[in-house]
């Protein structure tokens, strides 16, 4: 909480809430929310499920060729996502690499750098589903269609690097030693080892059958994933094709990159809205239920399996601080 991002982040959160609300009459967003069908929520959270095991499914395959047990991978996810929903910077995705490696046995490095790739598999897809409705909804200005392209571009660049660092992983630390030779708090050793495990973790960028299923997996994740924001969609009332759910899911999930609140509060609901008034013209009070209908269902899951975890697993806050605390090693 002392850091500059955490309260940069709260400050663009409230700034993106202003803009979200703003000329909308709170009575009209009430009744939106109390008439939508709720009764849609039922098979959104079918969909939300289901994508959601593909997230598990990918998580493990990340660790290939080791077998993680499933029950593990799952409690890992939870308490991961439910504590990044309510922490700031992301902390859950630490905690829950430190945990997996503790009751798997495996390197934190190693799971940390699942992670990354994790991260770089979201953002290929997200960019993938995005190009594809772009370049099918003639109401998206070019300059969005240029930026995903954009997008695309540096996230290439980004795996390649990685292949190439993980191939050549002697010759690579010797240049980011030399690279980093005039900062003497990079000199550490544990430093410099926890790095090397961490590109050892990359390997699986050069496993073919691994990384196609990495790849697969994403795919389904977030395919299956625009399924809830479409229902969603429909039970407030607003009918729209599939297309402008995957917009509203691609583009909110590439915004949530800026710093903000956990949890994603503001920012999530001013992209929604903007989308849903600029591209389609829908009502604005009607866009900011959806937004804050959809950002509640998903964030109110993910709060309901990380509780489970976290009982199920018997964690508690002393375990997650020592977890927090502990340094990374082989």
């Amino acid at each position: 909480m002392n850091s500059i991002r955490f309260w940069l982040g709260l400050v663009i959160s409230a700034v993106c809430l202003w803009l979200a609300f703003q000329g909308i009459q709170l009575d009209q967003v009430a009744k939106a929310v109390s008439g939508m069908d709720y009764a849609a929520l039922a098979p959104a959270t079918l969909f939300f499920l289901i994508s959601y095991a593909g997230r598990v499914f990918r998580w493990r395959a990340l660790f290939s060729p080791d077998q993680l047990r499933l029950s593990k991978i799952f409690n890992a996810l939870n308490i991961g996502y439910f504590l990044s929903n309510i922490l700031p910077a992301r902390i859950g995705d630490i905690i829950r690499a430190y945990w997996i490696g503790d009751v798997e046995n495996i390197s934190k490095a190693r799971a940390l750098s699942t992670i990354v790739i994790e991260r770089m598999s979201d953002g290929f897809t997200v960019v993938l589903l995005l190009g594809i409705v772009a370049f099918s909804v003639p109401e998206i200005p070019e300059i969005a269609r240029q930026g995903a392209l954009g997008v695309a571009i540096v996230g290439v660049v980004g795996v390649a690097f990685l292949i190439i660092l993980s191939a050549n992983k002697t010759r690579g630390i010797q240049l980011l030693k030399k690279i980093a030779a005039p900062f003497s708090f990079l000199s550490r050793p544990r430093l410099w080892s926890a790095l090397e495990s961490l590109i050892d973790g990359f390997a699986i960028l050069r496993a073919p059958r691994a990384i196609s299923a990495v790849a697969l997996w994403s795919l389904f994740a977030w395919t299956i994933g625009g399924g809830v924001y479409w229902i969603t969609l429909r039970a407030v009332g607003i009918d729209l094709p599939p297309s402008a759910a995957y917009l509203v899911m691609t583009v909110t999930s590439l915004g949530v990159v800026v710093p903000s609140s956990p949890g994603y509060l503001g920012v999530f609901h001013a992209v929604a809205v903007g989308i849903l008034t600029q591209v389609y013209h829908q009502d604005p009070a009607l866009a900011l239920s959806y937004a804050i209908v959809v950002h509640a269902f998903v964030y109110l899951w993910l709060t309901a399996l990380g509780l489970f975890s976290i009982w199920h697993e018997g964690l508690t806050y002393s375990r997650l601080q020592m977890l927090r605390a502990e340094p990374v090693k082989e």
